[in-house]
């Protein structure tokens, strides 16, 4: 998500080990803009994506249980 932004000339992650819960990003931004902000436009992005996938899957289930229950009857 973060790559998707037009500033964003680089961005790369690396996990320190396996066994820590750290994770150490690079983020090289065109011009002066500060790499916090494609950062958090990013996460938020990705949020949005997250919970569309999650509220398509929800209505896909409710519709296929009513279709069973329909059927059953």
């Amino acid at each position: 998500m973060v790559m998707k932004n037009p500033d964003v000339q680089f961005c790369g992650y690396c996990i320190t080990h396996p066994s820590e819960s750290k994770i150490n990003f690079r983020i090289q931004t065109r011009g002066s803009l500060p790499a916090v902000e494609p950062f958090r436009k990013g996460l938020t992005d990705l949020m949005g994506v997250c919970q569309h996938v999650l509220n398509t899957f929800e209505k896909s289930m409710k519709e296929y249980r009513a279709q069973r229950e329909e059927e059953m009857q």
